[in-house]
């Protein structure tokens, strides 16, 4: 086997370990990547990963890692479970993509990045929106000076909420509509614009999930000076009705001194009718091909290029690469500190009721 050959595991099988599996076996059918193995919290959804993917399956991913000999480990689990991982696997010696939020403090932040600075490794946040062409595009014009002296951002994501009352039923309640998708747009605003917070006012609305027994945010609502004097508003929640015809609704204004730039990212141009499902708009950037390569569908779109991102990150500094050259080209360890000092801020102006200074 070549030693570019990138050897991974990932921690985590449920709806968002199935991406970076299928991200990763695409890879390995065009002989980049091995796919060595998954760990999950039950037997039964390792049995069920590793046969569908053909790769051993793990209840102890600490076991993983010690027995895989794993170049790299990607993570897909709930948020407060994120920085113990990481660091194991760090001081194991292995490359991490974790998912956003990187951890839910900025000490733990500052401690893996520390610790994968210490070791010389790759730690890479899996901030996707990053890689949504349309997101590309918005930032080259901003970035070329094309709407002017940006005045004011306005972003706002809205989940159904199944997601927090089924798919993350489990642990929801130790998470919030901002750390789990406001944390996205304040990076996409940041990321575009080049700007970073200088505080925060924000609010939170508790009620709906609080009395189906999920003590959380139904909604927050967080205003954010920027440096510069830009402002950036974001509201987010999880809680639309069941029935809404996708499963995220999303978009992004940006203001200038000479133009303005809006993205609607919830019509992407695909809707249908179906008895069994109702009005539907699959506006999820993943896409999965007919054809085949070696085998295995193809799957693209922006919710799986940050993961082979970063496996093909890794490749290169397996084949001598350094991480010097790769500054800047992928959203880093200290890129998730930045977020989640602004997310803690948001939870503590909250809780406060006042502006939070960072």
């Amino acid at each position: 086997m070549s030693d570019e050959i990138v050897r991974v595991g990932v921690i985590g099988g449920g709806i968002w370990g199935n991406y970076h599996l299928m991200a990763a076996k695409e890879l390995e059918a065009q002989g980049k990547v091995d796919l060595a193995a998954v760990s999950t919290r039950t037997e039964k959804s390792a049995a069920r990963q590793s046969k569908a993917f053909g790769i051993k399956g793990y209840t102890d991913y600490k076991a993983m890692i010690e027995k895989e000999k794993l170049d790299a480990v990607t993570i897909a689990t709930p948020d407060h479970l994120h920085r113990e991982m990481s660091i194991y696997a760090m001081e194991q010696g292995k490359h991490v993509l974790v998912e956003k939020p990187m951890d839910l403090t900025t000490s733990g932040c500052q401690a893996m990045v520390n610790l994968a600075e210490k070791n010389q490794l790759l730690l890479q946040v899996d901030f996707h929106k990053r890689y949504d062409p349309n997101n590309i595009d918005a930032r080259n014009r901003v970035r070329a000076g094309n709407i002017g002296d940006l005045q004011y951002a306005y972003a706002y994501m809205e989940d159904k909420i199944i997601v927090p009352s089924e798919w993350l039923a489990g642990w929801a309640a130790h998470s919030s509509p901002f750390w789990f998708i406001g944390v996205h747009k304040y990076d996409i605003v940041r990321w575009i614009t080049g700007r970073e917070a200088i505080s925060v006012l924000a609010y939170g609305r508790k009620g709906m999930l609080k009395e189906m027994g999920i003590d959380t945010y139904d909604s927050v609502s967080a205003f954010i000076l920027m440096d510069g004097g830009m402002t950036c508003t974001i509201d987010v929640n999880w809680i639309l009705p069941k029935q809404f015809e996708a499963v995220v609704n999303q978009g992004l204004r940006l203001i200038g001194s000479k133009g303005i730039i809006e993205i609607d990212a919830q019509d992407r141009g695909l809707r249908y009718c179906l008895k069994s499902d109702g009005n539907q708009t699959p506006n999820f950037s993943a896409i999965f091909a007919e054809e085949t390569v070696f085998g295995w569908k193809s799957v693209k779109g922006y919710f799986v290029d940050p993961i082979k991102n970063f496996l093909l990150n890794v490749r290169f500094l397996k084949s001598g690469g350094s991480l010097d050259r790769l500054s800047g080209r992928y959203p880093s360890g200290h890129d998730g500190l930045k977020v989640t000092r602004v997310a803690e801020a948001v939870e503590r102006s909250m809780r406060e009721g006042n502006v939070v200074f960072l």
